[in-house]
């Protein structure tokens, strides 16, 4: 059944592509809420799974591209604003669709997959920006807490 998995694969892939240059035309109003929502989003552009077996790039013209140089794939889709208060957005990605919210942290961001009150890490991705050498960085808003 290799060749049927193959087969199917492609015809996914076939859809996608498909649907995405079949897309509604852009308009000025379109292009101004794309940009704000890259306001929010913009921290999380580059983010790794929670194994680090995957990386995701996110662009400021609504395309995510994935990539696994351990399973050698790399995977292209969109993601878009779900809703501008919550800070939710979805992901489309051949392999996977999610809604994601953005979570703002000391050391970047994490797309949590699902609702803030309810995020499943597994499923979640997080800033890999470069680190300095230094000490790692906690905050906490309880004052009982303390921090070196």
């Amino acid at each position: 059944m290799p060749c049927a998995n193959e087969l199917f694969g492609l015809l996914r892939l076939l859809s996608v592509g498909l649907a995405y240059l079949t897309g509604a035309p852009d308009n000025p109003a379109r292009q101004r809420d794309l940009a704000e929502a890259w306001q929010v989003l913009s921290p999380c552009a580059e983010t790794a799974s929670f194994d680090g077996a995957w990386t995701m790039s996110l662009r400021d013209n609504g395309t995510a591209i994935v990539n696994s140089d351990r399973h050698a794939q790399r995977l292209q889709g969109r993601w878009e604003l779900v809703d501008a208060g919550k800070h939710a957005y979805r992901i489309d990605v051949l392999a996977f669709g999610n809604d994601f919210v953005v979570v703002p942290t000391a050391a970047g961001c994490v797309l949590g997959s699902g609702t803030l009150s309810k995020v499943d890490l597994r499923q979640s991705w997080f800033s890999h920006g470069s680190r300095d050498g230094g000490d790692l960085v906690a905050s906490t808003a309880d004052p009982r807490v303390r921090t070196k």
